[in-house]
């Protein structure tokens, strides 16, 4: 069973890696989409959805801030950003100062901690992090204020579980996957909209998936990075396969 510290050095080894090959000093972790409007990116997109103005906001899983900078720039009330890592929440801080932006606080602990009430939730690939996925919902259910919705983005497993979904947790530190069964007891107390967003994703072809996998098994035994490469390439081997899809679910609390 994983622990919050398997998920900080987790975070923590992706920060430094994307720090060797970002310029920006805020910059997304999640995928790239390709979108028919103009949308820069999914926040883009779901900006374009929700109203972020005068809301309270929860950036659960914030990264270096990327998401939530955004959210402060639509006139947010107050945004909150969480983060079990380290490096992710320094660099954050340091981007706020240098912003002087003050709609925005980042903070160093888990989303399952939550004790205040937001208008808005939003967990862009972090929720599959959990330690238990369960819980999480019900934290951050609880956490929403009437009317409040819960904004989830992330990989989810449908399928029957295999190698490749085990080895991917494994490597990734998932103590499980998402699936439409975690929305099963929310949808009678909530309004769920699901949309997958699963087109807008370019697969990679097998033929480069299995070289790819290739590659780290021969050449890259001592790379502190492997699990996060391989862990990657067998995602991308489970969306080619069309055992997972990339979905958004807003999750709205009725009164």
């Amino acid at each position: 069973m994983n622990t919050e510290k398997d998920i900080s050095q987790l975070y923590n080894s992706l920060f430094k890696l994307e720090a060797k090959f970002k310029k920006e000093v805020v910059y997304p972790i999640h995928k790239k989409l390709y979108f028919t409007e103009n949308f820069i990116d999914i926040y883009d997109y779901l900006i374009s959805k929700i109203n972020c103005s005068d809301k309270t906001i929860l950036d659960a899983g914030c990264g270096v801030g990327y998401g939530s900078f955004l959210f402060a720039n639509q006139n947010a009330k107050q945004v909150t950003g969480l983060s079990l890592s380290e490096e992710e929440i320094k660099r954050a801080k340091e981007t706020k100062t240098h912003l002087k932006i003050e709609n925005i606080a980042f903070e160093l602990r888990s989303f399952d901690e939550v004790s205040k009430q937001y208008d808005l939730i939003f967990c862009v690939e972090s929720l599959k992090h959990s330690l238990a996925i369960e819980k999480s919902f019900d934290t951050l259910l609880n956490a929403l204020t009437v009317n409040g919705q819960l904004i989830i983005v992330d990989d989810f497993f449908d399928t029957i579980e295999n190698k490749n979904s085990k080895q991917l947790q494994k490597d990734w530190h998932l103590n499980e996957l998402i699936s439409e069964k975690h929305l099963a007891p929310f949808r009678s107390k909530f309004n769920v909209e699901t949309e997958d967003l699963t087109s807008l994703m370019k697969l990679k072809p097998m033929i480069k998936i299995y070289s790819q996998m290739l590659f780290f098994r021969v050449f890259k035994q001592n790379s502190p990075y492997k699990k996060l490469f391989k862990g990657g390439i067998l995602l991308d081997y489970l969306y080619t396969k069309k055992q997972m899809k990339y979905k958004l679910v807003i999750l709205t609390k009725n009164k």
